[in-house]
């Protein structure tokens, strides 16, 4: 049917409403007829709950007159379809609430979307928000236009987080929710501390140093691997910075998390002892098949070199991606010493 002239009498409410509508769209920017099939089914959604006629119902409202037509189409099963028209006289009441809570909705779900399509070009970012509450270990943190969501495993585990205070996270993907633009955050991934290094270290801004490798325990304990494109440059002194205040910028964003900052190499054996640190490996010997290292380490440094509950030799092999073994370099081994981590 033509959307003008379909009925002879004007409604004063849908004229009013038609009216509304063609103003309202001008003002917010949006297609009048995208508006206009929006209403409509919102419309028929409203009368099929309020009447529950046969088949399938449609609703057209006439721009020109502003009065409603409501319409039913009913399928046999032979295929073939009746379609009439339904009366409309007690449902004029509560159109032009139905439509307004329609457009209202229809306005709220393009800003929500216009603001993920905004947080979405700053995947991987630092935000700075205002945590807001939190709610089933969930926080909720106020980022202005958009909620951020830190679930719990992208928490750092132990840090005490206070609504009103200031966090900074990384932002990762927008979250499904109708009711509003929400954003998945995190301070518990590798990704927040590579974000934060960029923020400290101007070097690996500028791209004169790079971060090679991350690997993490959040609340205990990350390795850092970095190298430089400048053979002047010691790329593990820019990201401590002077006297350390870099290192010590990052630790406390951390909550006094520990930070071992290595130099990467292509050099297999180097980087293994390297990424040991703080202890001394005297001699490591790499197997590129099984992608094995064995480590030998003072007897005295043992303990050092494996770490709190096999932790820095885990995070060693995470960094590396190397199985590593680890022996004291004595010749004969006692039995029950020495240790293995993988990534």
């Amino acid at each position: 049917m033509s959307r003008a002239g379909s009925r002879s009498q004007s409604e004063p409410s849908t004229q009013t409403l038609s009216e509304a509508l063609s103003a309202l769209c001008s003002e917010v920017g949006i297609p009048f007829e995208e508006m206009l099939h929006t209403v409509e089914s919102a419309l028929a959604a409203a009368y099929t709950r309020a009447f529950s006629p046969a088949g399938q119902v449609t609703v057209r409202l006439d721009t020109t007159t502003g009065a409603l037509e409501v319409r039913s189409k009913v399928v046999h099963p032979d295929g073939t379809s009746v379609e009439h028209e339904l009366p409309s006289e007690d449902f004029k009441r509560m159109a032009a609430q139905t439509a307004k809570h329609a457009v209202l909705r229809h306005i709220h779900d393009l800003e929500r979307d216009k603001v993920l399509r905004d947080v979405a070009e700053h995947r991987g970012e630092l935000a700075t928000g205002i945590v807001d509450r939190i709610e089933s270990g969930i926080v909720y943190i106020d980022l202005g236009r958009a909620e951020g969501v830190m679930p719990p495993e992208e928490q750092i585990p132990g840090e005490q987080l206070h609504p009103g205070r200031p966090v900074l996270v990384v932002i990762l993907e927008p979250e499904h929710n109708r009711r509003q633009a929400q954003v998945r955050v995190s301070r518990g991934g590798r990704a927040f501390v590579h974000r934060l290094l960029e923020a400290e270290v101007p070097e690996i801004k500028a791209g004169t140093v790079q971060v090679r490798a991350i690997a993490r325990e959040p609340g205990l304990r990350t390795k850092i691997a970095v190298s430089s494109s400048e053979p002047s440059l010691d790329p593990v002194g820019a990201c401590v910075g002077p006297k350390g205040v870099r290192h010590r910028a990052i630790l406390s964003e951390l909550a006094s998390e520990h930070v071992d900052i290595v130099p990467w190499s292509n050099d297999a054996e180097a980087f293994v002892a390297a990424a040991l640190g703080p202890a001394k490996a005297e001699k490591v010997s790499i197997d590129r098949v099984t992608r094995t290292a064995t480590v030998l380490v003072p007897r005295g440094q043992l303990s050092l070199a494996i770490g709190r509950d096999g932790q820095n030799a885990r995070l060693a092999a995470k960094l590396t991606g190397y199985r590593i073994d680890i022996k004291p370099s004595e010749a004969v081994e006692p039995v029950g010493e020495g240790s293995s981590a993988t990534d």
